[in-house]
This record gives C-alpha cells, structure tokens and sequence, in this order.
C-alpha cells in the first residue's frame, strides 16, 4: 500500500498543477461489443463442446447484425462530433474455408454465420463517411488474438464443413480529420514500462487465462493505447483502456485482482509518462463502478479500479454533470433483444486528471429505444454497452 500511497500523492500533485484556460473538448467512449459471449469456448473440455461453442459464437455474432448496428453507433458519433472518439472491443472476425475449391453456401458461407466475418473498425469509419463525420484511426491496441493459440485459426466444423475461425479483439482511437494527432509511443522511459508492446500500445503485464483441453492455454490479454491531440489550441493526452472484468473466474471474488492490477499498471504508466503541460483524460469501459468496495484478502484489500482513479487525484466528468442522473451504460442482453433498456450500473467512464471548470454535456448514447437498430419494434441495440459523450471545458 505504501506504492499506492505515493502514486496518490504524486498525482494530486501534479493534477495541480498549471491553471488552464478555459477550453472545450469532446470526446466520447464507446464499447462496440463483438455480439457474443466467450465464455463457452473458453469452459469447453472436449473437442465436441468446443465446436459447439464454436459455432454458437458465429451464429450469435452473425444473429446481433453488426453491420446494422454500427450505422445506429456511428450516427451517434456524427450527432455529436465528438474530437477523439474511444472504442472498445473493435473486433475483426474472420472464417477460412478449408476445402479448395468451398462449397457455396456452406462453410464460412453458411448462411447461419456468413454474417459474422466483419472488421468492425473498416465499417466504422466507412459508416461515419456515410454520415459526413470523417474521422481516422489514430492509435490501436490489439488485445486477445486467436492467433495466438492457433496461428492458422481455430478448426471447425460448420454443419459438417471444415472452416478455421479468427478473432482479435482491438481497442482503437478515432481522432476527427484537421485535428493534429499521433499516437504516444510509451517505451524508452522505463524498461518496466509497456513491457509488452501491441501495435500502437501496451498490453497489460497481469492477464487473466484459461486451459482448456482443446486448445491449451487462452490468455485474455487487455492493453490501453493513447494519443495526443491538440484542440482548440491546448495540448491533450486521451487514453483508451478496457480493463479486465470484474470476476473472470465467477464467483471468486480474489479474481478481482485481475482489473485491479491492470489499472495500477495503467495508474503508475501514464504518472512517469505523461508530459505536465498536457491535460490528461483516460476513457473507456473500465468494468468497475462508484458503488464498488475493496474485497478483503489475507494479502491485503483489493482495491477496484474506480477507486484506484478517483484516490489518484482523477475526476469522473459524469459526476460534474448536472442534475442527479444514474448514467447506467452497462449491459443489454448477449443477444441485443431485450425491449426496455436494461442498463443497470456505471462502469464506461471519462476520467481527466484534476478537475475541468466545467462539463457542458454529459449523456449516455445509444440507451433510448429509439436507437436500436429498425424496424420498430423489432430491432437491437447499437451494443450491449450505451457509450458516454461528454463535452468539458478546462
């Protein structure tokens, strides 16, 4: 605790320091959701349990129509022209046929997942070109990478076709066109500072994992990656993170550890990182929430990430917002379906370290029934996660 202790300090110390003029930025974080749940791949003990999880991924992912949502996500975005857009969980799906030549309408082609093998950041930024909102990809984390257990992709059976399946989860920075920006390149400082470098960021050194029988050992690597950005005049640093959630073990509350570690990493990065003249703003869906408390352990209390930030000198921009509004952004159903919102707590935040003058406007996105996706009545929503815009004036 005494580490912890001094990060505090050093943080409020320098969260005091200089006295900005009073400027606007936007920015806005959102989780975009791959439509589907890992868990059963990552629980399966034989080779038959893993094909049927296998499968039911790709025709859950293909069912939550991607395509559709991310039109309803990027409207969203054009709404509000954010300047720096945050996203989570940017996944690139893809199939490979393994009989040459493939049978049409079979295989990666079935039509129970053809729908599924998308690179939702390419359909991002085209369906924001769609709507006049140009913006770019300025920074990419690449976290849980198939490819990593299997460099060919996961073998499988589609109704008795033999297809391999891949999937990389990414967290990815948009930055909107004329708006000076490049992405922050974290080595150098420290040889114990992103020790393990992804693209254009670090992925976190403490990860959860899980062995399956099939294909061996899954590491579900998480990272963060940041840019800076000048707006208005006034130098930025924006950085992107989706932290570990809050039990990957179920029921072990000692797994919390996981997110807790990753935030102190994160904490303790960007305090010997971060240059002083630039405002510093972390976003993302950080799967802790205010109502969270440390769990007792025999080794001391783990301490969640929400607590990590605000005891570290951080502001949450949504508690800055007027009016008492819960601001709930997570979960809808795996499957999107749900009628009513069902958001229930807190945990897609925009910290800034210190605190700005002012926050303009603070709404959740994408939690109306009016967002998802047509035709009334019988559409989904955007993701499982309602994003957070807020405009903030230092």
């Amino acid at each position: 605790m005494k580490t912890l202790a001094s990060l505090i300090c050093s943080f409020a110390l320098l969260a005091a320091n200089p006295a900005f003029a009073k400027d606007e930025i936007k920015v806005l974080t959102q989780n975009q959701y791959l439509g589907a749940e890992l868990t059963p791949l990552l629980a399966a003990q034989n080779f038959e349990q893993y094909n049927a999880a296998l499968v039911q991924i790709a025709q859950q992912v293909a069912a939550n129509r991607f395509v559709e949502r991310v039109q309803r996500q990027a409207k969203e975005i054009a709404e509000r022209a954010p300047d720096v857009v945050a996203l989570q969980e940017v996944w690139r799906f893809g199939c490979v046929e393994a009989l040459d030549p493939p049978i049409p309408g079979a295989g990666c082609t079935d039509p129970s997942i053809a729908d599924a093998f998308v690179d939702q950041l390419e359909y991002t930024l085209a369906a924001l070109q769609v709507l006049g909102a140009h913006y770019h990809a300025v920074a990419i984390v690449e976290n849980f990478d198939t490819a990593a257990v299997a460099p060919d992709g996961l073998p499988v059976l589609i109704h008795g076709v033999p297809v391999a399946l891949s999937a990389l989860d990414r967290d990815v920075i948009l930055v909107r066109d004329g708006i000076e920006a490049v992405a922050v390149n974290f080595q150098g400082v420290d040889p114990m500072i992103c020790v393990l470098v992804s693209a254009d960021g670090c992925n976190y050194q403490v990860s959860a994992s899980a062995t399956s029988p099939v294909i061996g050992t899954i590491n579900m690597l998480r990272g963060f990656v940041a840019v800076d950005v000048t707006v208005n005049g006034n130098d930025y640093r924006i950085v992107d993170t989706h932290l570990e959630q809050r039990e990957p073990d179920p029921g072990n509350p000692y797994s919390r550890y996981f997110q807790t570690a990753q935030a102190t990493e994160l904490l303790g990065t960007l305090l010997l990182t971060t240059p002083p003249e630039r405002r510093l703003m972390v976003l993302g869906d950080m799967n802790s929430a205010p109502e969270d408390q440390p769990i007792a352990t025999p080794g001391g209390p783990i301490v969640p990430p929400y607590m990590l930030f605000a005891g570290s000198g951080y502001t949450d921009s949504w508690t800055l917002r007027p009016g008492a509004v819960p601001g709930q952004t997570c979960c809808q159903a795996v499957d999107l379906s749900n009628h009513k919102s069902a958001l229930y707590e807190r945990v897609d935040l925009i910290w800034s370290l210190g605190a700005p003058a002012k926050v303009k406007q603070a709404r959740v996105v994408g939690a109306n029934v009016s967002d998802k996706t047509p035709p009334a009545g019988k559409g989904i929503w955007p993701s499982d996660h309602g994003g957070v815009a807020v405009d903030l004036n230092f």
